[in-house]
């Protein structure tokens, strides 16, 4: 029972998801169980302290970081709410983070997209937007996201590993909800 959309890394081998065949209960079950695997894999050892804290990062990871800072004080302004939608559009289209933007969210010249600790904090501004709005684009958008986490998974340190851990845990309470809202079978 493989869950096809983690088997590489992502980053590399970037998934078509809009070209998927329909596998009903069977992608579910996958889809779970990946999550799952992991969660048993990656058990909480203590309190999680991001593996860069203190650090300056990139100029994505101190946007991130001010974006999550905004949503968490309750600021859901116009700029806040473009910020997040413009990482959603740039990650939707290219399923990655890079670590600079251009004036058009284009990656700048020479910008990274292994710097982990952005697809982390991205994921953590996914989930607190669609904590606030319930718009299943956030949710979609941390789908991916978590795919592309799981599938690099191996180059995590263990508090970005934890941090995951409660990402995926968040995600599949999410999943659970609507499942149960929409009476989507989550068991074959």
């Amino acid at each position: 029972m493989s869950y096809k959309y983690i088997t590489d890394n992502n980053l590399y081998s970037k998934q078509t998801y809009m070209y998927s065949d329909y596998e009903g209960l069977s992608f579910i079950s996958k889809y779970l169980g990946s999550r799952k695997v992991y969660l048993e894999q990656n058990k909480k050892t203590g309190e999680c302290v991001s593996e860069t804290a203190g650090k300056d990062g990139s100029p994505t990871q101190r946007n991130l970081r001010e974006i999550l800072y905004q949503l968490d004080c309750g600021h859901n302004d116009e700029e806040t709410i473009c910020a997040v939608n413009n990482y959603v559009k740039s990650f939707e289209v290219r399923k990655r983070i890079y670590t600079n933007y251009d004036g058009n969210w284009k990656p700048s010249e020479n910008a990274g997209f292994e710097e982990y600790e952005c697809y982390l904090l991205f994921a953590d501004c996914l989930i607190s937007m669609y904590d606030r709005t319930h718009c299943l684009k956030y949710y979609s958008c941390l789908l991916k996201l978590d795919d592309t986490l799981l599938s690099i998974q191996n180059k995590l340190g263990v508090s970005s590993k934890e941090h995951l851990g409660r990402i995926i845990m968040r995600e599949l309470e999410i999943f659970k909800l609507l499942a149960d809202r929409y009476g989507i079978c989550q068991e074959g």
